[in-house]
């Protein structure tokens, strides 16, 4: 168990001091928030890119502008992909 919590330790630490970059992702799901009684009039898109990069951000269902397969941009660092403020929204 100790050396699983190294190697997931040594994994962030790798991640975090890789530098940050422009990324294109696919939008590759949009789906209704996890907790609806927090945010019942959000969705969560979630994005990859290329190279396997992923993160997700939640969108107000009324502000909603893309569709599963449309190209979003953002920066990635590692395997972390940050989506643009205004990525899939009008």
């Amino acid at each position: 168990m100790k050396t699983l919590a190294l190697l997931a330790t040594a994994l962030l630490a790798a991640c975090s001091q890789q530098p940050k970059r422009e990324a294109w992702a696919v939008v590759i799901s949009i789906a209704p928030h996890a907790n609806p009684k927090w945010s019942a009039d959000e969705v969560v898109v979630t994005a990859r890119t290329e190279d396997g990069a992923f993160g997700s951000k939640q969108v107000l269902a009324t502000r909603l502008n893309c569709h599963v397969g449309d190209a979003v941009h953002g920066s990635a660092r590692g395997l972390a992909l940050t989506l643009d403020e205004r990525a899939c929204e009008r």
